[in-house]
This record gives structure tokens, C-alpha cells and sequence, in this order.
């Protein structure tokens, strides 16, 4: 486990705080407070995005080096049509992990496997939602 948020900024891409609820999965069992080998996905809330991962916070203690499996609906109210809804499968390696007061975990997740489609929308989804906070 990592101690607090500080320390130098190492993102290579903008991120934009958010609050989607998600689903994931682990690549492979590992030992947590409940065996999620019996669990087809957890649900957590997605804190933060880029095109190059996200931030979640999650009951369980996943490793770092754990691979997850991630889906989640990416709806972005700035756009029309069909543009304003992505369902994303995403799969990602936890780089962090930071105990929370409340005992839940802020995985910090970097992205190893997504679609270019689904890359080009995250982005858009920050650049369209960056200007609107600004």
C-alpha cells in the first residue's frame, strides 16, 4: 500500500474528476477480504479518467500489479445522438493503492488494453468536460 496522494505529478494525460459507478473483474484470484473467484464482477465508483486510466475506490485491497477487467456506460451530456453513450470494456494494471480512512482503497488504474475508438472518446469526454468546469 502507498502512504497519502502527494508526490510529483507523473500523469501523462489530463484526467477529469467523475462519478460513474463501474463493474470489474481480476484477472486472477487473489487473496482479499472475500474470494472474488466466486464473484463475476464488483461494483465501485470511478473517482477519475483519461484516456490513459482512472482512479476508483473499492472496498477491497487489490494489488498492485493486479490486472482488472473494466466496464462501465461513458455518457457524455455535452454531446447528441448516438455519441452521448459508450459502453466501455476496458482492462487495466493497478499501479496504486491508498487506504482510505472509511478502509476503502483508491486504486489508481493505468490502461493496458482499449480500443482506439474507446481512447478517442475518453479524451473527448475530458476536453469536452475540462471547458465546461473552466
Amino acid at each position: 500500500m502507498e502512504e497519502g496522494f502527494g508526490g510529483k505529478e507523473r500523469r501523462k494525460s489530463e484526467r477529469i474528476d467523475v462519478a460513474f459507478t463501474l463493474t470489474y473483474s481480476l484477472e486472477q484470484s487473489y487473496t482479499l477480504h472475500i474470494s472474488l473467484g466466486l464473484v463475476d464482477s464488483v461494483e465501485a465508483v470511478m473517482v477519475n479518467l483519461s484516456d490513459l486510466g482512472m482512479a476508483i475506490i473499492t472496498n477491497y485491497d487489490i494489488p498492485r500489479g493486479a490486472h482488472l477487467y473494466i466496464k462501465f456506460n461513458l455518457i457524455n451530456m455535452r454531446l447528441s445522438g448516438d455519441e452521448r453513450w459508450r459502453f466501455m470494456k476496458i482492462t487495466g494494471e493497478a499501479v496504486s493503492n491508498v487506504e482510505l480512512p472509511d478502509e476503502n482503497h483508491r486504486i489508481g488504474i493505468r490502461f493496458n488494453k482499449i480500443s482506439e475508438e474507446d481512447r478517442e472518446a475518453i479524451k473527448n469526454f475530458v476536453l469536452c468536460n475540462k471547458f465546461k468546469r473552466d
